[in-house]
C-alpha cells in the first residue's frame, strides 16, 4: 500500500472510501467548539495498521501518522507492507537523504521529559518526518506539501 499516493485525495474519493470500508473506519468530526477561530478537521483511524488520517476542512487527506511501534489504540505498523523505509537512527535518515540529493532537516529537543530526535525529507509533492524516541523511531509522518 502506497500511502503518499493518497495525500490529496478527496476523503469521497474511490480509494479512501474503498480502504475505509475495507477496514470499517468511522471517520471523526472535530470543529471549533469554542470559537477560536480554529478550522475543522476531519479524522480517521486503522488501528490495527497503526494508521491515523487527518483531513481538512475541505475533506481532503493532508496527514498520515504511522505508529511504528503502537501507541495507545494502535497497533505497531507493518511499514514493509506499507511501502515505508525504517531507519535505526536520525544520522540514517540524513544519510540517506545526502546519498539520494533529498533535502533533509533535522533536530533534537527534550519534551516530557522524553528525549526526541527528529529528521525530515523534503520530497516533490509530500514530506516524510521520521521521530525517534529515547533512540527508537516511533512515528512516521507524512504530510502533503500543501498541507
Amino acid at each position: 500500500m502506497n500511502l503518499s499516493k493518497l495525500l490529496n485525495f478527496s476523503l469521497k474519493s474511490d480509494e479512501l472510501i474503498e480502504l475505509f470500508e475495507d477496514y470499517d473506519v468511522d471517520v471523526i468530526y472535530s470543529y471549533d467548539r469554542l470559537h477560536e477561530g480554529m478550522e475543522d478537521n476531519y479524522y480517521g483511524s486503522i488501528n490495527e495498521l497503526g494508521l491515523q488520517f487527518s483531513f481538512d476542512e475541505n475533506q481532503i487527506l493532508k496527514t498520515i501518522f504511522i505508529y511504528v511501534n503502537g501507541h495507545e489504540d494502535f497497533e505497531k505498523a507493518n511499514l514493509s507492507e506499507l511501502e515505508i523505509s525504517a531507519y535505526g537512527d536520525k544520522l540514517s535518515v540524513i544519510k540517506y537523504a545526502k546519498e539520494n540529493d533529498i533535502e533533509c532537516t533535522d533536530g533534537e529537543a527534550s519534551f516530557l521529559g522524553e528525549n526526541r530526535a527528529w529528521a525530515k525529507l523534503s520530497l516533490s509533492n509530500y514530506s516524510m518526518h521520521y521521530e525517534f524516541r529515547e533512540g527508537i523511531l516511533g512515528l512516521i509522518t507524512l504530510q502533503a506539501n500543501n498541507a
